[in-house]
């Protein structure tokens, strides 16, 4: 291409057209504009004046296309009903929500969402194009936030960054390997660059008045989204790129992946660095064959054919089961030399890896490959052995699902996406049983969602970061319309630190995706190799996911139509700043309901850890511990959380009604005949419980059930009656299980006075018992437990014992049954921490200061006190429980305001007089 060194210029004229707008510059360049809807439209700007239907890819043979509806699919009505007006300096396009200003002189453009009366958007400059890229140079407001660019490892929100839209193929910090074109800022717009070349978005680094965004070529071809809320821009994202995948039941459970049939086992002492206990009560090392030399090993198999089983993906089957830890799928590996069978012949292969698939089938595991090669053999009626035949894996062997590795895809852009679209295909028509494909890649661009989740690619365990950059990485990639993501299980490679493997389990609890890579570490990535402690609490957290699935499954759900699993803070309290910004980077959302905060660093360790920086939102909600059943008042960043071994920070909402199911190891273990719904009661609350066969497409064509659970009662703290109404179960799916027990677990701090239960009207009276052993053995009762645990998989703990009223009703057909429940004197009251009042006879913090350190923080002292702790505000937002009279911040090169105060009990002191720092003077 040659280059080329332009700008825009005036806007000569705009035309309306049979299906867009022709806009012409008085510098020689065309452009179209397509009205799409009311507030998504297409601009393509075309130096050449050639317009494509599609981008080109980066290779002629990539079938790829970003875009799965055309303009001909959205209609012409919105562009039929839209106006243009031609004033003395103006061109102005309106649709029923859009205003579209072209400046005839300067050649740009400004939008506005007329439901808001709001500027969206304004370009600072003409486009540009130089040097064979095209460049968009908009207007920043102080106050905007910007989020997308796919999977840019350690980041999530980019106000005063860059990020590369390129693929590094590298998978740590600050890396790239599945970046996306597509930002969105809070003001309410989402930008798609319809192109599969490398860009550039520089999000205020250069000048925090503007923001750049550039591409390689010289067409500028974009589609932009419209609106305020960030699940409406995703939705818009969705609509025209295709709707996320929703994870089937099966991959909500680990999976355990590794290279069977490459491999050597030899002999060795339990002192050689490596080596693993085996059942015949020897010990063994792992070679890979170009590392064993003249050592004498014994070769993996999957099936233990070759008299081999303690040595076989079988057996990892078995040890799953041995220490009663869930496993719902099994990789057993085809690519990197190990294959999946040591016949002679591809077909011979394919039956060895089906008695595999039975096997793992006929213990509630499915079946997925690993490829990093060709998916079809180059001739298809002579197959060599060591090829692939993806579709008599699918059809014959039973396999489910396909991991992509770099190795194949490691090309990206219209390579990748056009790799998992043909995978895609292939599933789709060999499948025997209409399974839903489900693929897990590297590598992405726009549109991979609507074929694959991503997986973060190769990290080393055993260190911290690993955790610390996954937390903003995941958060991140939900923003950029990737909400299936998952990594290793505590890394591919190194490991062998005991307490990083168990708060990687612990807080993975709460993401899609679990990884058990094995067999390139330096111990073996399970959950049960660090001895009887770790795999005790790997198991009650497996096993907590395991019960979690109706919650994790309808959030699944709604991550199809715009909200991912894992949500930024400010998707769920779009007001608070703090929401958007780095002081809420490692920690999440998991729906609406769940706030997980990570152990990510060995800042404050031991049998005792601290946890500092819980961001808990809003000042007028409750935030309960979901494993102690603590209280803490919202609006608040909490310090010194104590989080010992067995405890992830997890709080839900005060108001939460989380649906669950019995205690599981895989999905064919659930007890569908029963319904679980934990509520805690405050004001009013609901939640949809969504449902379907778990495994195939059907949903796809309305197989499916909703319930919706509504809750009434007292607000936190108070004593009330509590109203609760579970409607009849809508929608219909194969092999629905209609008659069901119901079981309400009520957070309740005393007894209750009256229950009165009615299915359709008709009463039910509840007979009361005494003990949990009468209770697990009766029907139609209810009893005040002094001593629930919700996860009896960690019952060894004693702070999980909470007071809770439990209910139990008997089967009734979900489908034609509506049941209300009104219970008298319902009382959740307990002590709520960070809740104070001001008391002035408590001494307030004196001689506020800042401390130099010559770091990029600031540290903020003052003189000690007798209190318990003490709290500090920056510009409105408080930091509560520091114990130190001192308090660390990070350097953020601007004008802030301090102030101190000191608590005793529930009382505080008043504020301490304001302390203003300006940080680009010190």
């Amino acid at each position: 291409m040659e280059n080329i060194e332009e700008t825009v210029g005036a806007v000569k004229s705009i035309t309306k057209v049979a299906k867009y707008y022709q806009i012409s510059f008085a510098t020689g360049e065309e452009a179209r504009l397509y009205v799409l809807n009311s507030h998504v439209f297409r601009y393509y700007v075309s130096p050449k004046g050639i317009f494509l239907d599609y981008p080109e890819p980066m290779n002629p043979e990539h079938k790829a296309k970003i875009v799965c509806k055309n303009e001909n699919e959205y209609g012409l009505e919105y562009f039929e009903e839209s106006s243009l007006k031609d004033d003395d300096d103006h061109y102005i396009l309106e649709t029923k929500d859009v205003r579209i200003i072209f400046h005839k002189s300067l050649g740009t453009m400004e939008v506005y969402d007329l439901r808001r009366d709001k500027e969206v958007f304004s370009e600072l400059k003409p486009l540009k194009y130089k040097n064979c890229k095209s460049t968009q140079t908009l207007r920043q407001k102080g106050d905007e936030y910007f989020f997308g660019g796919g999977m840019q490892n350690g980041r999530f929100t980019h106000k005063g960054k860059v990020i590369e839209i390129v693929n590094t193929n590298k998978w740590n910090d600050g890396d790239v390997a599945s970046p996306c074109p597509f930002y969105w800022s809070s003001y309410g717009y989402g930008a798609l660059r319809n192109t599969f070349q490398p860009g550039k978005y520089d999000f205020g680094k250069k000048s925090m008045n503007y923001i750049e965004t550039t591409h390689a070529g010289l067409d500028f071809d974009i589609f932009y989204f419209i609106n305020e809320l960030p699940r409406d821009i995703l939705n818009d994202y969705y609509e025209l790129t295709g709707n996320p995948i929703l994870l089937p039941e099966y991959a909500y459970y680990e999976a355990h992946l590794n290279a069977f049939n490459r491999d050597y086992w030899v002999k060795v002492t339990s002192d050689v660095n490596g080596a693993i206990l085996f059942e015949d009560g020897q010990y063994y090392k792992c070679y890979q064959p170009n590392q064993i030399g003249d050592k004498t090993g014994i070769l993996e198999s999957l099936n233990g054919e070759k008299n081999n089983y303690q040595f076989s993906a079988r057996a990892m089957i078995d040890r799953y089961k041995k220490h009663d830890l869930p496993l719902g799928w099994f990789i057993p590996n085809d690519g990197y030399g190990s294959g999946y069978g040591q016949t002679d012949s591809m077909d011979g292969d394919i039956q060895n890896l089906k008695c595999f698939a039975d096997y793992a089938l006929q213990n509630g595991a499915e079946c997925a490959l690993w490829t990093e090669s060709n998916l079809t053999p180059k001739d298809p009626l002579n197959p060599k052995k060591g090829e692939r035949d993806l579709s008599k894996e699918v059809g014959i062997a039973n396999v489910v699902a396909l991991k992509c590795d770099v190795a194949w895809v490691g090309s990206g852009y219209s390579f990748g996406l056009s790799a998992v679209e043909n995978a895609t295909d292939i599933f789709v028509k060999s499948t025997r049983n209409n399974v839903r494909p489900f693929i897990i890649m590297v590598d992405g661009w726009a549109g991979s969602q609507r074929y694959a989740g991503i997986w973060s690619g190769d990290q080393k365990g055993g260190e911290w970061e690993y955790i610390r950059f996954h937390i903003p990485t995941y958060i991140g990639a939900g923003l950029s319309g990737i909400p299936i993501i998952g990594s290793d299980m505590d890394g591919i490679y190194a490991g062998g630190v005991k307490e990083i493997n168990i708060r990687d389990y612990q807080w993975k609890t709460f993401t899609p995706l679990q990884l058990n890579m094995d067999g390139w570490g330096h111990v073996q990535k399970t959950p049960f190799t660090f001895g009887e402690e770790a795999t005790y609490i790997n198991r009650g957290y497996l096993k907590l996911k395991s019960m979690l699935m109706p919650y994790n499954y309808s959030i699944g759900y709604e991550a199809i139509h715009g909200l991912p699993m894992i949500r930024a803070m400010f998707l769920e309290y779009p007001e608070e700043t703090t929401a958007y910004t780095l002081e809420s980077q490692y920690q999440y959302m998991w729906g609406p309901n769940i706030l997980v905060a990570p152990i990510y660093n060995d800042d404050k360790l031991g049998e005792n850890s601290i946890r500092d920086g819980i961001y808990l939102p809003d000042p007028n909600q409750i935030w309960i511990d979901f494993l102690t059943g603590e209280k803490y008042q919202g609006g608040k960043i909490y310090n010194n959380i104590i989080t010992p071994f067995w405890k992830i920070p997890v709080f839900v909402k005060d108001g939460a009604i989380i649906p669950s199911t019995n205690p599981n190891n895989n999905p064919y273990e659930i007890k569908r005949d029963i319904r679980v719904l934990t509520i805690y009661a405050n004001g009013t609350s609901s939640f949809v419980v969504y449902e379907d066969d778990g495994i195939t497409s059907d949903y796809l064509k309305g197989s499916y059930a909703t319930t919706k659970i509504h809750a009434t009662g007292p607000v936190s703290n108070k004593n009330g009656d509590l109203f609760i109404k579970i409607h009849k179960t809508e929608g219909q799916y194969k092999n629905i299980v209609k008659e069901r027990l119901t079981l309400l677990q009520i957070m309740c701090s005393k007894a209750v006075g009256r229950i009165k239960v009615s299915v359709n009207e008709n009463s039910i009276r509840l007979k009361k018992v005494h003990n949990s052993e009468e209770f697990a053995n009766s029907e139609d009762c209810f009893y005040h437990d002094e001593n629930f645990q919700f996860n009896p998989y960690l019952k060894k703990y004693d702070e999980t014992k909470q007071r809770f009223l439990l209910m139990k009703l008997s089967k009734q057909d979900v489908t034609a049954c509506e049941i209300n429940i009104k219970i008298k004197d319902v009382s959740n009251k307990s002590i709520i921490y960070g809740k104070t009042h001001v008391d002035n006879g408590i001494e307030v913090p004196k001689n506020v200061r800042q401390i130099e350190t010559g770091h990029s923080i600031i540290c903020l002292q003052w003189d000690d006190s007798n209190n318990d702790y003490n709290e500090v505000e920056k510009d409105g937002v408080i930091y509560t429980n520091i114990k130190n009279n001192f308090f660390i911040f990070n350097y953020t090169n601007a004008v802030h305001e301090y102030r101190v105060r000191s608590v005793v009990g529930v009382k505080a002191s008043k504020w301490s007089e304001k302390v203003i720092l300006n940080i680009q003077q010190l």
